[in-house]
C-alpha cells in the first residue's frame, strides 16, 4: 500500500475524533498546550490500535503473510476468503459509523479531557473502528512491509483533527457531526474497494 492511501484512510479515520474532542472541548476546556500534547497521545494510542489489528490480522490470515494474495500461484480460494473477511470488516465498521450519525442531531457525550487517564481511556474507546480497520487491512497488507506508511500518518494526521476539535470546542464551534461522518464512511468504502480492487 502507498503512503497516499494511508494518508486517505487516516483522514476517514480522524473525522471521528474531530467531533469527539470538539463535543469534549466545548464542555471542558483545556489550555491549548495541554490540547496539543492529548492530541498526541490520543493519536499514538490510535495508530497503535491500527498496527495491533493488522498484526492479529496477519496471524490470522488463510494465505501465508509473505505472499502477495493476488498471485498467481495463491489458492484462490484461500486468497478469496481473505479479501472477503477484508471487505466484511470495513463495511461493518462502516455501519457502525453510519448508525452514529444516524439522527439529525448527532450529539456526542462530553468528557472530562482535563486528566489524562480519561483521554487514554477516550482513546482507546474511539480507537475501536480503528483496531476493526487494522484487523481487516492484516488480511490484505503484511504488518512489517507498512508499519511507519500506517502509523506515521495515522499519528500525523490524527493529531491535527483532534487538536483542531480542541481548538474550536474552546470557541463553541458546532460541528454539523452528522456530515462529517458521512464523509469519513465515503472515504473508507472508497478505500476498501481501491485496495480491494488491487
Amino acid at each position: 500500500m502507498s503512503v497516499l492511501e494511508f494518508i486517505i484512510l487516516g483522514l476517514a479515520l480522524s473525522l471521528e475524533i474531530l467531533i469527539v474532542m470538539n463535543s469534549c472541548a466545548k464542555a471542558m476546556p483545556v489550555r491549548l498546550t495541554k490540547g496539543l500534547a492529548e492530541s498526541f497521545s490520543i493519536a499514538l494510542i490510535n495508530a497503535l490500535m491500527l498496527l495491533l489489528g493488522i498484526w492479529i490480522g496477519n496471524m490470522l490470515r488463510f494465505t501465508p503473510v509473505n505472499i502477495d494474495p493476488n498471485a498467481p500461484s495463491t489458492n484462490n480460494l484461500l486468497a478469496e476468503t481473505d479479501n472477503l473477511v477484508y471487505l466484511g470488516l470495513l463495511i461493518l465498521v462502516a455501519v457502525r459509523l453510519l448508525m452514529r450519525s444516524g439522527k439529525k442531531n448527532r450529539r456526542v457525550q462530553p468528557y472530562d479531557i482535563s486528566k489524562f487517564g480519561t483521554v487514554a481511556l477516550l482513546g482507546i474507546a474511539v480507537g475501536i473502528n480503528i483496531f476493526l480497520v487494522g484487523f481487516a487491512l492484516g488480511f490484505r497488507i503484511p504488518l512489517q512491509e507498512n508499519i511507519w506508511r500506517a502509523s506515521i500518518p495515522m499519528v500525523v494526521i490524527m493529531t491535527a483533527f483532534a487538536f483542531l476539535g480542541i481548538m474550536l470546542g474552546r470557541q463553541n464551534k458546532e460541528l454539523r457531526a452528522r456530515r462529517y461522518t458521512l464523509i469519513a464512511v465515503l472515504l473508507l468504502l472508497a478505500f476498501a474497494l481501491k485496495i480491494l480492487w488491487e
